[in-house]
């Protein structure tokens, strides 16, 4: 009796790949939820111990419009509950010789969040639109949910419903090798949506997105929507320069950490692109030669850039093998 049930389990379980269907996930698992990297192509490889199945897995999840964009907290279903037809695959013997090395997993994608809290060099102080006064009740530090009044009103057109960007521009930013001056960071610190216009040059608004403390006197303007994704790709043609500042202006960086590069449009960077980062180079003496001889810099880590912008760009260093500093060389990968 026990060996027929064992058969009998054998043969379902043949016939459900046979019709295309996906095998049953290990661990039992029938949904996943997304964690930032995933891909459908290293999903399928995790749970069926092959990434060719991601297609199937597409096809499962019917409410996936694009299957090189998925999300952290996207929940994927893993099996049929309850089975449903899949399209039948027939299966040649001669598909059996297909290298792995001839299939090309989708292009990959590097999700940042929460978009827009990176920020980035202008080459110009950012105008602003209007300025946050006070908040109900008075407090120093606001964050999500808090309301604050803010000095634009009819006046400005200013609507019910409508987001601005909130905002600080520092204080100017020079360039750490040349010393010449090349702009000026601006700090994305939230999203504010307006709930009553009061008067011509006054509103009520909510803070509905705090990327860090926001505080009374930070600037409003147009609401822009961030880039949260991006989709690597090589650059078209070679460009080096340096990292002149970090988001949070420490002088030593790693993995995960904000920079800015002076690499921007004018060098054809663009969103996606991908930098090396090395050591300068520096002099040692040459005791056979007589002479102080040059050592060229080391390759110690990545970065996908984020934003770009005519002469700068925003990227995250996505590898470290030492601490990254401003002043470090990058170059674009092509």
């Amino acid at each position: 009796m026990y060996l027929r049930v064992v058969l009998a389990i054998f043969l379902l379980s043949t016939m459900a790949l046979a019709e295309g269907s996906l095998p049953y996930p290990k661990d039992g698992t029938t949904i996943y939820v997304v964690r930032p990297g995933d891909t459908l192509w290293n999903v399928s490889g995790r749970f069926f111990d092959n990434p060719l199945f991601w297609p199937r897995l597409w096809d499962l999840n019917q409410q996936i419009d694009n299957p090189s964009r998925i999300y952290p907290g996207d929940v994927l279903s893993l099996k049929i509950q309850p089975p449903a037809d899949m399209p039948v695959v027939k299966v040649e013997p001669k598909s059996k010789k297909i290298s792995f090395k001839d299939i090309e997993p989708p292009p990959p994608v590097y999700y940042y969040s929460p978009g827009g809290s990176e920020g980035f060099i202008s080459t110009h102080r950012w105008k602003h639109l209007g300025t946050i006064l006070t908040s109900e009740p008075s407090k120093i530090l606001l964050g999500t949910g808090d309301i604050v009044f803010v000095n634009v009103g009819s006046e400005q057109q200013v609507k019910v419903g409508e987001r601005f960007t909130v905002f600080r521009t520092s204080k100017h930013v020079d360039h750490p090798i040349t010393g010449n001056r090349v702009g000026y960071k601006v700090s994305i610190q939230g999203v504010i949506e307006i709930i009553e216009v009061l008067d011509k040059r006054k509103s009520t608004a909510v803070i509905v997105e705090s990327f860090r403390e926001i505080t009374r006197g930070a600037r409003i303007r147009g609401y822009e929507p961030f880039v949260k994704e991006v989709v690597e790709k090589k650059a078209v043609e070679r460009a080096d320069g340096f990292i002149i500042e970090t988001k949070t202006a420490m002088q030593l960086s790693g993995r995960g950490d904000v920079v800015y590069m002076d690499l921007g449009e004018n060098h054809s960077v663009v969103p996606g692109n991908t930098m090396s980062i090395y050591t300068l180079p520096r002099k040692a003496y040459d005791p056979d030669a007589g002479k102080q001889v040059t050592i060229p810099g080391i390759l110690i880590g990545k970065i996908v850039v984020l934003d770009v912008d005519e002469e700068n760009s925003t990227g995250i260093i996505t590898e470290s093998s030492k601490q990254i500093q401003i002043g470090n060389i990058v170059s674009l990968d092509i």
